[in-house]
């Protein structure tokens, strides 16, 4: 496993909190909470390809101030990188629970696609202190609500829909989470791999590829080196997908605050 980076020195903690501070909830930045809140955390710079396993002692979460990961659970069989459970990117709150061996969950990790920087806190202790204020509890909580969706669309989706429906839905989800677009065309850069894709979906690298040619061929997806990708109406691609409405939980998931 490779070793954690520390901060580049031009930027480190401060840079860090600074950015957590604001991404808190309007004006909550400045209170007693967030002073409390920044006093627990710790800076980690993870190269690509670099893990944060699990703490032996305590739950943590992890706030991604740049870059983008992914978590990942133990490898079975025909993963040989581990099953990827989600990706996260920056302004992301995420939870990694404690090493368990016995438990099935024990030992998360979560893995930089590009190079990330992430603020680390002790889940306990950040909870007890974000009691303390009403705005920053409630914002915890609506991203543990929206993650939870987004874990039991994937679990849905595996059992009951297509694998051109999945890659749909993988896109669409991107469009919202990385660029904000809901409707019309849209273009952004997938940091992860068409093997990361198919892992998160159920689906084998050789049915991602697949499906993207016959999302181009449909006129409906067109992408640009190793990355880029360009959608031509996300609209079609949600109705391709299954989605039952623009508002779902899914859609709303983007958002600056904590």
């Amino acid at each position: 496993m490779a070793t954690i980076s520390p901060s580049p020195p031009d930027l480190g903690l401060a840079h860090y909190l600074t950015a957590f501070r604001a991404a808190l909830p309007a004006g909550t930045g400045d209170a007693v909470t967030a002073d409390r809140l920044c006093a627990l955390g710790e800076a980690a710079h993870l190269a690509r390809g670099d893990q944060l396993g699990p703490d032996a002692k305590s739950d943590r979460l992890v706030w991604i101030a740049t870059g983008a990961v992914k978590l990942v659970a133990p490898a079975v069989t025909g993963s040989p990188g581990g099953q990827v459970l989600a990706f996260h990117f920056a302004g992301d709150l995420v939870s990694v629970l404690r090493q368990s061996a016995e438990e099935s969950w024990g030992d998360l990790r979560l893995t930089a696609l590009i190079d990330s920087d992430l603020v680390i806190f002790p889940a306990d202790r950040f909870l007890d202190v974000a009691q303390g204020d009403p705005a920053v509890l409630r914002s915890v909580l609506t991203r543990s609500l929206q993650a939870l969706h987004r874990s039991r669309t994937r679990m849905m989706q595996m059992g009951h829909k297509s694998a051109g429906a999945r890659i749909a839905d993988f896109l669409v989800s991107m469009a919202e989470r990385l660029a904000g677009c809901t409707a019309g065309a849209c273009a952004f850069s997938l940091p992860m791999s068409r093997r990361d894709i198919g892992d998160s979906l159920g689906l084998t690298i050789e049915t991602v590829s697949r499906q993207l040619t016959e999302l181009r061929e449909a006129g409906l997806v067109t992408t640009e080196g190793r990355s880029k990708v360009c959608l031509s109406d996300v609209t079609a691609l949600a109705r391709l997908a299954g989605r039952q409405s623009r508002h779902a939980p899914e859609a709303l998931a983007k958002t600056h605050q904590i």
